[in-house]
């Protein structure tokens, strides 16, 4: 990870609630499809790996309020502190448990704990093979038999102006030609320039991974995951895949 992204960009975003001002409306789309992809059952305990601010409990407010428990981990001590104060301003946070930890060292959850893992753009910045295989082992190890990982990553056609004409095309059905012409002129430039652009950099020097599918579903598989349903997300520079730990495997 870039120090100085993780400093001023991921952190003293976090901390600001920048971070959550400037995302393209692209990326809640596609958490939005994570969502619908959800077993529906009451009580599930899921883990959102790389939580960030905790936007995926914006979606997940009605399956928390009727039981679930998120747990959202991540790095930065700034997007747990907004994730929390997220949580409270939902009212869920009886049910909402932060935890700072690394996702490539052993988890904190205890094996065959867990019924929904979610990675949404987190593991494609870890630049080590070996440490990105032990993050999905650590994934694999702690979801029940039968459980679901459900992971989100950039693919070798990420492209950041199309992320942001998609976003604006989004915006228009949802909100109406006011809110994306606003988000247009005073949000979306600052989204490409400060964050998108500066992904596009590391995913093509190779700091950070592109995927293909194949290669996504090959580290899956390796982990020990069957590979389920897949799509391309994020206006063609993405994918989401689905893998399973296997019922009875322990």
């Amino acid at each position: 990870m870039s120090g100085w992204y993780e400093k001023y960009y991921w952190r003293t975003g976090f901390k600001s609630r920048l971070y959550d001002r400037l995302t393209p409306e692209s990326y809640l789309e596609s958490m939005r499809k994570v969502i619908a992809l959800l077993p529906d059952k009451q009580g599930q305990k899921i883990w959102d790996a790389g939580c960030g601010t905790g936007l995926l409990l914006l979606f997940l407010e009605n399956a928390v309020r009727q039981g679930m428990i998120y747990y959202g981990s991540d790095l930065l001590s700034a997007g747990l502190s907004q994730a929390r104060i997220r949580a409270q301003e939902l009212r869920v946070s009886d049910r909402v448990v932060c935890v700072q930890s690394d996702i490539t060292v052993a988890p904190v959850f205890k094996e065959n704990s867990l019924d929904i893992v979610v990675a949404h753009f987190s593991i494609y910045t870890i630049h080590k093979n070996d440490k990105r295989q032990q993050a999905l082992k650590n994934m694999y190890r702690v979801l029940k038999p039968g459980g679901l990982l459900i992971v989100c990553c950039p693919s070798e056609n990420y492209d950041a102006g199309k992320i942001i004409e998609e976003s604006c095309e989004f915006l228009r059905a949802r909100k109406g030609l006011l809110q994306t012409a606003i988000k247009r002129i005073f949000f979306y430039p600052f989204t490409k320039g400060m964050g998108l652009n500066f992904i596009q950099k590391q995913l093509q020097s190779g700091q950070w991974t592109a995927y293909t599918r194949e290669g996504l579903a090959e580290e899956l598989q390796l982990a020990g995951f069957d590979i389920g349903y897949s799509e391309t997300i994020y206006a063609g520079g993405a994918y989401l895949m689905c893998g399973h730990k296997t019922a009875g495997s322990g």
